[in-house]
Protein backbone atom coordinates (compact mmCIF):
# COMPACT_ATOMS: atom_id res chain seq x y z
CA UNK A 1 0.00 0.00 0.00
CA UNK A 2 1.52 3.31 -1.12
CA UNK A 3 0.99 5.94 1.53
CA UNK A 4 0.40 9.89 -0.09
CA UNK A 5 -0.01 12.63 2.25
CA UNK A 6 -2.41 15.52 0.03
CA UNK A 7 -1.67 19.11 1.11
CA UNK A 8 -4.53 21.04 0.06
CA UNK A 9 -4.05 24.95 0.00
CA UNK A 10 -6.80 25.94 -2.18
CA UNK A 11 -6.37 27.42 -5.62
CA UNK A 12 -8.43 26.22 -9.08
CA UNK A 13 -8.16 22.53 -8.09
CA UNK A 14 -9.75 23.20 -4.55
CA UNK A 15 -12.55 25.74 -6.34
CA UNK A 16 -16.08 25.57 -7.53
CA UNK A 17 -17.86 27.80 -10.69
CA UNK A 18 -21.01 29.70 -9.55
CA UNK A 19 -21.21 33.10 -10.96
CA UNK A 20 -17.42 33.27 -10.26
CA UNK A 21 -15.03 30.68 -9.56
CA UNK A 22 -14.60 30.69 -5.72
CA UNK A 23 -13.06 28.25 -2.93
CA UNK A 24 -14.99 25.15 -2.41
CA UNK A 25 -15.54 23.72 0.91
CA UNK A 26 -14.41 20.65 0.23
CA UNK A 27 -10.56 21.44 -0.27
CA UNK A 28 -10.26 17.59 -0.88
CA UNK A 29 -12.98 16.99 -3.38
CA UNK A 30 -10.26 15.81 -5.99
CA UNK A 31 -10.09 12.90 -3.87
CA UNK A 32 -13.59 12.02 -5.03
CA UNK A 33 -12.96 11.80 -8.42
CA UNK A 34 -9.36 9.54 -7.98
CA UNK A 35 -10.10 5.87 -6.87
CA UNK A 36 -7.48 3.95 -6.15
CA UNK A 37 -7.21 0.77 -3.99
CA UNK A 38 -3.74 0.79 -3.84
CA UNK A 39 -3.03 4.30 -2.40
CA UNK A 40 -3.91 5.39 1.26
CA UNK A 41 -4.71 8.98 1.21
CA UNK A 42 -3.82 10.96 3.99
CA UNK A 43 -4.75 15.17 4.53
CA UNK A 44 -4.05 18.19 5.93
CA UNK A 45 -5.02 22.05 4.97
CA UNK A 46 -3.09 24.72 6.82
CA UNK A 47 -5.08 27.46 4.80
CA UNK A 48 -7.25 27.82 1.56
CA UNK A 49 -6.82 30.69 -1.27
CA UNK A 50 -6.92 31.26 -4.26
CA UNK A 51 -3.35 31.09 -5.13
CA UNK A 52 -2.72 35.15 -6.62
CA UNK A 53 -3.22 35.67 -2.75
CA UNK A 54 -0.46 33.89 -1.83
CA UNK A 55 2.42 35.53 0.44
CA UNK A 56 5.16 35.30 2.57
CA UNK A 57 2.79 34.51 5.87
CA UNK A 58 0.92 31.62 3.83
CA UNK A 59 4.22 30.10 3.05
CA UNK A 60 5.61 29.80 6.74
CA UNK A 61 2.72 28.20 7.51
CA UNK A 62 3.20 25.82 4.80
CA UNK A 63 6.46 25.31 5.61
CA UNK A 64 5.61 24.67 9.97
CA UNK A 65 2.53 22.32 7.80
CA UNK A 66 5.21 19.87 6.21
CA UNK A 67 7.92 20.05 9.06
CA UNK A 68 5.50 19.24 11.58
CA UNK A 69 3.48 16.52 9.40
CA UNK A 70 6.40 13.44 9.69
CA UNK A 71 6.46 13.11 6.30
CA UNK A 72 8.93 10.51 6.42
CA UNK A 73 6.38 7.96 7.01
CA UNK A 74 4.63 8.53 3.44
CA UNK A 75 6.14 7.67 0.13
CA UNK A 76 5.34 10.81 -0.83
CA UNK A 77 3.53 14.16 -0.60
CA UNK A 78 1.12 15.75 -3.11
CA UNK A 79 0.87 19.95 -2.74
CA UNK A 80 -2.58 21.35 -4.44
CA UNK A 81 -1.94 24.51 -5.16
CA UNK A 82 -3.70 27.07 -7.90
CA UNK A 83 -1.56 27.72 -10.89
CA UNK A 84 -1.20 31.09 -10.94
CA UNK A 85 1.80 31.79 -7.95
CA UNK A 86 2.47 28.08 -8.66
CA UNK A 87 5.58 28.27 -10.06
CA UNK A 88 6.38 30.56 -7.10
CA UNK A 89 5.68 27.68 -4.41
CA UNK A 90 7.38 25.56 -6.71
CA UNK A 91 10.92 27.24 -6.18
CA UNK A 92 9.97 27.84 -2.29
CA UNK A 93 9.30 23.76 -1.72
CA UNK A 94 12.68 22.90 -5.05
CA UNK A 95 14.78 25.03 -2.34
CA UNK A 96 13.92 24.10 1.11
CA UNK A 97 12.89 20.60 0.70
CA UNK A 98 15.63 19.27 -2.19
CA UNK A 99 15.82 15.77 -1.19
CA UNK A 100 12.05 14.70 -0.34
CA UNK A 101 9.27 13.24 -2.57
CA UNK A 102 6.72 16.45 -2.92
CA UNK A 103 4.71 17.32 -5.85
CA UNK A 104 3.11 20.30 -6.25
CA UNK A 105 -0.27 19.98 -8.59
CA UNK A 106 -2.77 22.27 -9.81
CA UNK A 107 -5.65 22.62 -12.43
CA UNK A 108 -6.95 24.95 -14.66
CA UNK A 109 -10.60 24.58 -14.23
CA UNK A 110 -12.65 23.51 -11.63
CA UNK A 111 -12.80 19.80 -11.37
CA UNK A 112 -16.52 20.14 -12.30
CA UNK A 113 -15.86 21.29 -15.49
CA UNK A 114 -14.87 18.21 -18.12
CA UNK A 115 -12.12 19.87 -19.91
CA UNK A 116 -10.40 20.83 -15.94
CA UNK A 117 -6.59 19.13 -16.53
CA UNK A 118 -6.93 18.96 -12.25
CA UNK A 119 -8.05 15.00 -12.43
CA UNK A 120 -4.73 14.44 -15.15
CA UNK A 121 -2.68 15.91 -13.06
CA UNK A 122 -3.34 14.86 -9.86
CA UNK A 123 -3.51 11.25 -11.29
CA UNK A 124 0.63 11.97 -12.79
CA UNK A 125 1.51 12.84 -9.00
CA UNK A 126 0.04 9.84 -7.75
CA UNK A 127 1.94 7.42 -10.07
CA UNK A 128 5.09 8.98 -9.80
CA UNK A 129 5.33 8.16 -6.53
CA UNK A 130 3.46 4.63 -6.66
CA UNK A 131 6.33 4.41 -9.14
CA UNK A 132 9.37 5.27 -7.21
CA UNK A 133 10.33 7.79 -10.23
CA UNK A 134 10.80 10.47 -7.81
CA UNK A 135 13.34 11.64 -5.36
CA UNK A 136 13.15 15.34 -5.41
CA UNK A 137 10.60 17.99 -5.45
CA UNK A 138 8.61 17.89 -8.29
CA UNK A 139 5.67 20.14 -10.34
CA UNK A 140 2.98 18.49 -12.23
CA UNK A 141 0.61 20.44 -14.64
CA UNK A 142 0.42 19.05 -18.25
CA UNK A 143 3.77 17.23 -17.98
CA UNK A 144 6.27 16.84 -15.17
CA UNK A 145 9.25 19.58 -14.38
CA UNK A 146 11.38 20.28 -11.60
CA UNK A 147 9.92 22.31 -9.26
CA UNK A 148 12.73 24.34 -8.66
CA UNK A 149 13.03 24.96 -12.50
CA UNK A 150 9.44 25.92 -13.94
CA UNK A 151 8.57 29.12 -15.04
CA UNK A 152 4.91 30.35 -14.70
CA UNK A 153 2.47 29.83 -17.57
CA UNK A 154 2.87 31.57 -20.90
CA UNK A 155 0.22 32.84 -22.88
CA UNK A 156 -1.14 29.38 -23.93
CA UNK A 157 -1.54 28.63 -19.76
CA UNK A 158 1.89 25.67 -20.41
CA UNK A 159 4.49 25.75 -17.56
CA UNK A 160 8.32 25.35 -18.49
CA UNK A 161 11.22 24.63 -17.26
CA UNK A 162 14.66 26.45 -17.55
CA UNK A 163 17.75 23.18 -18.00
CA UNK A 164 19.47 22.77 -16.31
CA UNK A 165 17.78 23.21 -13.39
CA UNK A 166 18.95 25.50 -10.50
CA UNK A 167 21.21 24.22 -7.55
CA UNK A 168 18.35 24.18 -4.21
CA UNK A 169 19.78 26.39 -1.28
CA UNK A 170 18.52 23.84 0.78
CA UNK A 171 17.19 26.53 3.06
CA UNK A 172 13.62 26.82 4.40
CA UNK A 173 13.71 30.05 6.80
CA UNK A 174 11.44 32.65 5.10
CA UNK A 175 12.43 36.44 6.06
CA UNK A 176 9.52 39.44 5.31
CA UNK A 177 11.91 41.14 2.77
CA UNK A 178 10.36 43.40 0.18
CA UNK A 179 11.72 42.75 -3.21
CA UNK A 180 11.37 44.66 -6.26
CA UNK A 181 10.56 42.39 -9.65
CA UNK A 182 11.25 44.99 -12.58
CA UNK A 183 10.88 43.74 -16.24
CA UNK A 184 13.13 45.46 -18.18
CA UNK A 185 11.39 47.71 -21.06
CA UNK A 186 12.07 49.92 -24.59
CA UNK A 187 13.42 53.61 -23.20
CA UNK A 188 13.85 52.63 -19.51
CA UNK A 189 14.38 55.13 -17.22
CA UNK A 190 15.66 55.22 -13.58
CA UNK A 191 14.00 57.65 -12.93
CA UNK A 192 10.97 56.37 -12.58
CA UNK A 193 11.63 53.89 -9.62
CA UNK A 194 12.03 54.91 -5.86
CA UNK A 195 13.92 51.86 -4.30
CA UNK A 196 13.84 53.64 -0.81
CA UNK A 197 11.77 50.57 0.42
CA UNK A 198 12.81 47.63 -1.51
CA UNK A 199 14.84 45.16 0.01
CA UNK A 200 16.43 43.62 -2.86
CA UNK A 201 15.56 44.29 -6.25
CA UNK A 202 15.38 41.94 -9.66
CA UNK A 203 15.84 43.06 -13.45
CA UNK A 204 14.05 40.27 -15.46
CA UNK A 205 16.53 40.28 -18.95
CA UNK A 206 15.65 40.46 -22.65
CA UNK A 207 15.59 36.67 -24.44
CA UNK A 208 18.83 37.91 -25.33
CA UNK A 209 20.50 38.09 -21.91
CA UNK A 210 20.15 41.75 -22.51
CA UNK A 211 19.14 44.92 -21.13
CA UNK A 212 18.72 48.59 -22.19
CA UNK A 213 21.54 50.88 -21.39
CA UNK A 214 19.21 53.11 -19.09
CA UNK A 215 19.10 50.34 -16.51
CA UNK A 216 22.91 51.23 -15.52
CA UNK A 217 21.31 54.59 -14.32
CA UNK A 218 19.46 52.37 -11.90
CA UNK A 219 22.25 50.29 -10.53
CA UNK A 220 24.35 53.84 -9.52
CA UNK A 221 21.14 54.49 -7.33
CA UNK A 222 21.05 50.98 -5.68
CA UNK A 223 24.96 51.08 -5.38
CA UNK A 224 24.31 54.35 -3.30
CA UNK A 225 21.62 52.91 -1.30
CA UNK A 226 23.60 49.63 -0.66
CA UNK A 227 20.78 47.99 -1.62
CA UNK A 228 21.23 44.43 -3.35
CA UNK A 229 20.11 43.57 -6.72
CA UNK A 230 20.61 41.00 -9.57
CA UNK A 231 19.86 40.38 -12.95
CA UNK A 232 17.53 36.83 -14.16
CA UNK A 233 17.72 35.03 -17.34
CA UNK A 234 16.94 31.30 -18.48
CA UNK A 235 20.13 31.49 -20.96
CA UNK A 236 23.28 29.87 -19.48
CA UNK A 237 25.76 33.18 -20.62
CA UNK A 238 25.38 37.07 -21.56
CA UNK A 239 26.98 37.26 -24.82
CA UNK A 240 26.37 41.00 -26.06
CA UNK A 241 27.80 43.79 -25.91
CA UNK A 242 24.89 45.95 -23.81
CA UNK A 243 25.64 42.78 -21.09
CA UNK A 244 29.08 42.53 -20.99
CA UNK A 245 29.64 44.96 -17.80
CA UNK A 246 26.60 43.80 -15.82
CA UNK A 247 27.76 42.09 -12.60
CA UNK A 248 25.06 40.20 -10.56
CA UNK A 249 23.50 37.78 -13.65
CA UNK A 250 22.00 34.84 -12.56
CA UNK A 251 22.06 32.18 -15.18
CA UNK A 252 19.85 29.43 -15.95
CA UNK A 253 17.32 30.11 -13.88
CA UNK A 254 13.65 31.58 -13.36
CA UNK A 255 12.16 34.76 -11.73
CA UNK A 256 10.68 32.91 -9.19
CA UNK A 257 13.70 31.13 -7.82
CA UNK A 258 15.57 34.11 -7.85
CA UNK A 259 12.27 35.83 -5.94
CA UNK A 260 12.68 32.81 -3.31
CA UNK A 261 16.25 32.61 -3.37
CA UNK A 262 16.50 36.61 -2.11
CA UNK A 263 13.71 35.71 0.93
CA UNK A 264 15.29 32.62 2.41
CA UNK A 265 18.09 32.02 4.41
Amino acid sequence: MTKILVIALGGTIGSVMTDSISLDKNSFKILDYVKDGSVEFSTLSPFAVLSENINTALWKKLIACIDNAKIAQYDGVIILHGSDTLSYTSALIGNAYPNEKIVLTAADRPLEDRESNGVKNFKSAVEIIKNKKISHPMTVYDGIFDAIAITGADVEDKFHAVLPAPTPLGKKIICDKNILIIKVYPGFDAKNYNFANADGVIFTMYHSATVPSGVKGALKMLDNQKIPYRFVTHRQSADYETAKDLEKIEFSTTIENAYISFILK
